[in-house]
C-alpha cells in the first residue's frame, strides 16, 4: 500500500527522470534509470515511459512493479505471483488513510481495556508506549517546514547542466537537489510531462496520506526535474544519495504499460 512505503521509495518514485543525451531531438518512448546509495547498499529504480503512461520498479523489487497513468492521475500496483493488481488515487488513499487510523483507535481502546488489570509499574510502561506512538500520529501536528534555496552553483551530468539547491530543515541542512528544466531532457515532450505529472501526483498523494495520519514528515517543492540528489542525517552525514545511471531511447512495446489481460483485480483492504 502507498500509505506504508518507506520513504526512500516516495524519493526514488519522485527522483526518477533525467537523461544521458544532450540531443534535443524527440524521442516516442524512454527508459530511465536511477542508482540509489546507501552507505555500501546500492539499489536501481527503473522507469519506462510511454503513451502518457510510467512503469517503475522500485528498489528492491524483482517481479513487482508500478504503472502511473498521466491520463486519468493513478497508480496501479502489480503483484506478479498473485496475478493481480491495485489501482489508487487521491480519493483511495484518503479511504484508506482514514480506514488505518479507525483501525489504531479500535487497538488503542481494546488495550485500554486490557489496562485495567495490568499492575501499577507496567500499566505506567504501556501507557508511555502509547503515548509516544500515539503522537506521531497525531494529526493535529504540522507537517515541518522546508527553507530552500538555489544556489549559484551548476553541475553538468552526462552533458545536461543542472542547478543546485540547498533544502534546510530546523536550520540543519536536509538534503541538495540538482535541479534542470525538461527542455533539456532530450527526450519528448510527451515523456518529460509525464515525469512532472507523476512528480505532482505523488506529492499530493504523500501529502493526502500525510494529513490523514498525522505524519510530520515533509518534503521539498522545487520545480523541474533533478539529475542527482543526497540526503542528510542529523549530523551531517550521508543518508542516501539517487542518481541519473542510464537512459535508453528504444521503442517500447506497447505491453509495457499495459496490465496483463489474466490479472484481476485486488479487493481494496478495509477497516475492521
Amino acid at each position: 500500500m502507498v500509505t506504508t512505503m518507506n520513504n526512500s521509495f516516495y524519493q526514488a518514485a519522485l527522483l526518477a527522470a533525467g537523461s544521458l543525451i544532450l540531443c534535443q531531438s524527440t524521442f516516442a518512448d524512454a527508459t530511465v534509470v536511477y542508482e540509489q546509495s546507501s552507505g555500501k547498499q546500492k539499489m536501481n529504480t527503473t522507469m519506462k515511459i510511454k503513451n502518457g503512461k510510467i512503469r517503475f520498479t522500485p528498489p528492491a523489487q524483482d517481479k513487482n512493479y508500478s504503472i502511473y497513468d498521466s491520463n486519468n492521475n493513478q497508480l496501479t500496483h502489480i503483484d506478479t505471483a498473485q496475478k493481480q493488481y491495485l489501482t489508487m488515487d487521491e480519493k483511495t488513499i484518503e479511504q484508506q488513510a482514514k480506514q488505518a487510523k479507525l483501525r489504531m483507535e479500535k487497538m488503542r481502546l481494546a488495550m485500554q481495556d486490557k489496562m485495567k488489570d495490568m499492575p501499577p509499574e507496567q500499566k505506567k510502561q504501556v501507557e508511555q508506549m502509547m503515548n509516544n506512538h500515539l503522537a506521531q500520529v497525531d494529526n493535529t501536528q504540522e507537517a515541518p517546514k522546508f527553507d530552500q534555496k538555489k544556489t549559484s552553483r551548476t553541475e553538468t551530468l552526462f552533458g545536461i547542466q543542472c542547478s543546485v539547491y540547498e533544502v534546510y530543515l530546523k536550520g540543519m541542512k536536509h538534503s541538495e537537489l540538482c535541479m534542470t528544466n525538461p527542455d533539456q531532457m532530450g527526450i519528448s515532450d510527451n515523456d518529460a510531462q509525464t515525469l512532472i505529472q507523476m512528480q505532482k501526483f505523488m506529492k499530493r498523494m504523500q501529502k493526502v496520506a500525510q494529513n490523514m495520519m498525522g505524519s510530520n514528515a515533509a518534503a521539498a517543492d522545487i520545480e523541474g526535474i533533478p539529475l542527482h540528489t543526497t540526503f542528510y542525517n542529523p549530523d551531517g552525514s550521508i543518508s542516501l544519495q539517487t542518481r541519473l545511471l542510464s537512459l535508453s531511447t528504444e521503442t517500447l512495446d506497447n505491453a509495457t504499460v499495459l496490465l496483463p489481460a489474466d490479472y484481476s483485480a485486488m479487493q481494496q483492504p478495509t477497516a475492521k
